[in-house]
């Protein structure tokens, strides 16, 4: 199966990180059986050859006035509770130019086989699903939220000279107030689970609670150990004074660096940001890579506010899509439209 889902990636314009076969195959390892999923992946075949696939699955859940429905999701992401690790970049993976015609048959063969709802979250606004769906149910949106990918390409004295005064400031100039400082490189497998410890300590200082739960970092350590056999993992710490004090996870596919997580300690100095600190040594880092096209902060706002724009980045924006299939749902959905209508008319 491994072969034929690489086979199928290779050929499409899916995301080769969050839908690749480590990726994919971990998460439903460890989420399927805490959750009680059924797996619901679909082969694409176009006569006998085997083009694409749907990497879905479904499970029940209460819906409004407590009625039980089967919804679907793709592997990845699970919207009913926050369980799951997030995936991003999520999609169907199919031959370009043919997302139309396929997707409409998926979708139809959903609701032959008993599907009531498709929640498809964090897809990339620019791909052809979402442009699909967009166009064929521009109600059904549930959300958006924006992300920054930075251009790796022009070099990172130029992109220097792009950045704000401020940020500038923040994220390179400030070095020189680290004093001893230096940066360590995840290379061993045995550094890999100190490493996750360390990110939480760090995010429970500043959020209140750990980073990742047990079986997420279950996920992590399996597919990061997957990742660092194929020197495509970039996992740094920036040490001052000997004390590690900020941490970036990235890995590294096909052009495209991924911040995963970023988690840093409050300094003493209201002078150092250390989040933005640790970016720029891991952004340096990204021009530094004539392989590394893009360096993605993906999606996700910071505790006060959306930092990433200040990095003067490309905006990505993930949409998701809430989906009813049957009679019930969709009018339920169009009573719910009325509804928010009608207060904002009111308002």
């Amino acid at each position: 199966m491994e072969q034929t889902w690489r086979k199928c990636l290779n050929s499409s314009y899916a995301d080769p990180l969050f839908l690749s076969w480590i990726w994919q195959s971990t998460w439903w390892s460890i989420w399927q059986p805490r959750l009680n999923l059924n797996l619901f992946l679909l082969g694409i075949y176009n006569d006998e050859d085997l083009v694409g696939l749907a990497p879905c699955y479904t499970y029940k859940c209460s819906h409004y006035f407590r009625k039980t429905i089967n919804r679907c999701e793709f592997i990845g992401n699970y919207s009913h509770s926050d369980d799951s690790i997030r995936s991003e970049y999520l999609n169907f993976i199919l031959p370009p130019g043919q997302y139309e015609t396929y997707l409409s048959k998926i979708f139809s063969y959903m609701q032959e086989q008993g599907v009531d709802e498709i929640v498809l979250t964090d897809i990339d606004s620019h791909n052809e699903t979402a442009k699909y769906l967009a166009h064929n149910f521009s109600n059904e949106l549930m959300s958006t939220e924006p992300g920054i990918q930075i251009n790796c390409q022009e070099g990172f004295d130029q992109y220097l000279i792009a950045l704000g005064k401020n940020t500038r400031l923040k994220m390179f100039n400030r070095r020189k107030l680290l004093g001893n400082n230096r940066i360590k490189k995840i290379e061993n497998e045995d550094e890999i689970l100190p490493f996750f410890n360390q990110l939480n300590i760090m995010h429970k200082e500043r959020w209140g609670h750990p980073c990742f739960s047990e079986h997420s970092i279950e996920f992590h350590y399996r597919v990061v150990t997957d990742f660092l056999t194929k020197g495509q993992l970039d996992c740094l710490i920036l040490y001052n004074e000997n004390e590690p004090v900020a941490i970036s996870y990235d890995i590294s596919v096909e052009g495209r660096r991924y911040n995963i997580q970023l988690g840093f300690f409050i300094p003493k100095s209201n002078k150092l940001s250390m989040g933005t600190l640790m970016l720029g040594f891991a952004i340096e880092q990204a021009h530094q890579n004539e392989e590394t096209l893009y360096y993605d902060l993906l999606a996700g706002n910071g505790k006060n506010s959306f930092y990433k724009e200040k990095f003067k980045g490309e905006k990505n924006v993930f949409v998701s899509f809430r989906i009813p299939l049957t009679g019930y749902l969709k009018i339920f959905q169009m009573i719910k439209r009325s509804i928010l209508i009608i207060k904002r008319y009111i308002k």
